[in-house]
C-alpha cells in the first residue's frame, strides 16, 4: 500500500509538471509570435506621445486614448513628457 502511494504521488508529480510545461510553452509561442508582429518607432525631436498614437489610431479605428494607453503600458512610459527624440518605441497591439 505505501508502494502504491509512492507510485501515485509519482505520476502526480509527472502530470503536474506536463501541464506546467506546456501552459509555459504555449505561453512563449504567443510572446515569440507577438514579438515578430511588433513595430518599432523611432521618436523624432520634438515629436509628442500624440503625433506617433494618431495615425496608428486611424489605421486601426481605434480612439487615439487607446493608443496612447497601450504605448504607454508597453513601453514604461509614466506621462506623455517621458518620450525623447531617439528613443525606440514597441507598438504591440
Amino acid at each position: 500500500m505505501k508502494r502504491e502511494r509512492h507510485i501515485g504521488r509519482v505520476l502526480l508529480a509527472l502530470a503536474v509538471a506536463c501541464s506546467v510545461g506546456l501552459y509555459v510553452g504555449h505561453s512563449l509561442g504567443e510572446t515569440v509570435k507577438a514579438q515578430e508582429d511588433a513595430q518599432v518607432h523611432i521618436v523624432d525631436q520634438g515629436e509628442t506621445l500624440w503625433e506617433i498614437a494618431r495615425p496608428i489610431a486611424d489605421k486601426r479605428g481605434m480612439d487615439i486614448r487607446e493608443v496612447i494607453y497601450e504605448l504607454s503600458v508597453n513601453n514604461d512610459i509614466n506621462s506623455t513628457d517621458d518620450i525623447r527624440p531617439g528613443q525606440r518605441l514597441v507598438i504591440n497591439f
